[in-house]
């Protein structure tokens, strides 16, 4: 898994949580947040906070605090 990688995977889904990324690439969490914090820095992936409502919620967290990452074109 590489930069290219990530850039590649967000722009076919445009929106993924750290979970879902480090699943694809069968990777560690905090090696994926390490890298997408990269292209943060760049200014080509955006972190978005929300809160998980309806039935994509599973309810563990009380669908609060989740984040999902998309790409910046």
């Amino acid at each position: 898994m590489s930069l290219t990688d990530i850039r590649d995977y967000l722009r076919q889904g445009r929106s993924a949580s750290l979970k879902e990324i480090a699943s694809h690439f069968r990777a560690d969490s905090s090696l994926v947040e390490s890298m997408l914090d990269q292209w943060i820095l760049k200014g080509r992936v955006v972190a978005r906070h929300s809160d998980a409502i309806g039935a994509a919620c599973c309810g563990k967290c009380g669908g609060k605090g989740h984040i999902h990452y998309e790409w910046v074109e």
